[in-house]
């Protein structure tokens, strides 16, 4: 039984497919590996791009395929039910791990494994956001902070599932991802972690362990507004536990965020 098992769900992204697959194949830790790719439905003409970019990954994978379009959350649900390692790590279709973010997230594992921890933990690290159009920040997740509270504000501790390895059962104990949420079940997911006692441990790297690949071009504004009351709604007493002035900074940005979206969709109306 491989030691660690990597899910990647996928949909009409071949080239980015083959980019994450190929970043898994260039990590420097010498465990065992499988990775598992869950097509949601991509369009026929794909698919045997799809093989061929399995086939070409060094590290083993098993295609598992939806007969038709469902979602990110139902895929994630899927790839959890395939899970069959002790340890599991996530990763998108077009975004990449840097070749030592296994090695260091193992380590760092290994050394809270061998302390005392009374609830579930996980490992993020820092990482490269990169937008299509060139701009490159740094960002590093700080997790010495009130957890909560930070992935709530998204500033400098977001919830980004491609950053984090852990134990399998730390993630079953969370549950499956909310159905409901086509964009930000990331947030809903980790939300719930910390609130059933999670916490959040950092690699600290000075530098990134990966790189995500950040474009809004063909999203949907009004789709992603209604992620966001979507997820306030479900957890409003949270939001409501830091005061006034947090809540409609809360909301505040929910809209900027949807503005940005359709101005890069040139959705005037939205």
């Amino acid at each position: 039984m491989a030691k660690l098992d990597i899910l990647i769900p996928h949909f009409n992204d071949v080239s980015g497919l083959d980019l994450a697959l190929q970043s898994v194949g260039k990590q420097d830790w010498k465990g065992e590996m499988r990775i598992v790719v869950c097509d949601d439905g991509s369009d026929p003409r794909f698919q045997s791009e799809i093989e061929a970019a399995c086939k070409r990954s060094t590290v083993p994978v098993v295609l598992i395929r939806n007969a038709s379009n469902h979602g990110r959350p139902y895929t994630r649900n899927v790839l959890l039910d395939a899970v069959e390692s002790p340890y599991l790590a996530w990763l998108d279709a077009g975004d990449e791990w840097y070749s030592g973010k296994l090695s260091a997230q193992m380590s760092l594992l290994g050394a809270l494994e061998s302390q005392s921890h009374s609830g579930p933990f996980w490992v993020t690290c820092s990482y490269d956001w990169k937008w299509v159009t060139g701009l490159h920040r740094f960002l590093r997740q700080k997790v010495d902070q009130d957890q909560l509270k930070a992935l709530l504000v998204g500033d400098d501790l977001r919830a980004y599932l491609w950053t984090i390895v852990a134990r399998t059962e730390h993630f079953k104990q969370v549950g499956m991802f909310d159905e409901k949420l086509p964009r930000l079940q990331d947030l809903d997911y980790f939300i719930r972690f910390v609130l059933g006692g999670g916490r959040l441990h950092s690699t600290d790297a000075v530098t990134a362990l990966c790189a995500y690949h950040k474009s809004d071009f063909g999203r949907d504004a009004t789709v992603i507004r209604a992620c966001y009351q979507h997820v306030f709604e479900k957890y409003r007493p949270q939001y409501r536990r830091y005061g006034t002035l947090f809540l409609r900074n809360r909301l505040y940005n929910m809209e900027k965020v949807a503005l940005r979206v359709a101005r890069n969709n040139g959705d005037k109306l939205a």
